[in-house]
């Protein structure tokens, strides 16, 4: 059953952060492996990945510690579902780039990856800005709004990136990342 983010408690809100942060790295680190391997022509989009990816891990590592001098040890049990109660989170399909890759279209995979990326940091954006509106505690309070703010600056740099290589993307009704929710 899908839950409200009204009925987060500080420890869940915490985790479910950092289960994001580990999904985007985790998801960072794919493409950056696609585009090196596959589309050997675009180093810096690998490059770029590779750096997001040991961005989000460092952001999870900096949750988890503040996790952990909070509430004790970290507990498991975040799982793909109980993050999608709360984010959108895009679709990422290997096939789909890969596909796009061999198809002579690396472009394409390169819109692809970047509409993916501005999507989860959208995603994060909007959860961590939620969390600052309620959270009561001023140091939680401080954080979430630390982080909207990493947030916010990725998503700028990505939907510049996206205006700049593919304007076809800015215009009203062209469809970025598909997502596997209804969230807003």
């Amino acid at each position: 059953m899908k839950r409200h983010f009204s009925s987060l408690t500080g420890p869940e809100a915490l985790r479910i952060a950092i289960a994001i942060e580990d999904r985007n790295a985790d998801t960072y680190r794919q493409l950056a492996d696609l585009f090196s391997h596959f589309c050997p022509e675009s180093p810096t989009l690998a490059s770029t990945f590779s750096e997001l990816s040991s961005t989000e891990r460092q952001h999870s590592i900096a949750l988890s510690t503040r996790y952990l001098e909070r509430y004790g040890t970290v507990n498991a049990g975040i799982a793909e579902e109980d993050i999608r109660d709360f984010i959108e989170v895009p679709r990422f399909e290997v096939a789909d780039i890969v596909a796009a890759i061999e198809t002579g279209s690396p472009g394409s995979a390169r819109r692809i990856a970047l509409e993916i990326a501005a999507a989860a940091e959208r995603s994060a954006l909007h959860y961590y800005e939620r969390l600052a509106v309620v959270a009561l505690d001023p140091q939680m309070k401080s954080l979430y709004q630390e982080f909207a703010s990493f947030e916010q600056e990725h998503t700028d740099w990505l939907e510049t990136e996206l205006a700049s290589k593919y304007p076809d993307l800015t215009s009203p009704g062209v469809p970025v990342a598909k997502s596997t929710t209804g969230h807003d």
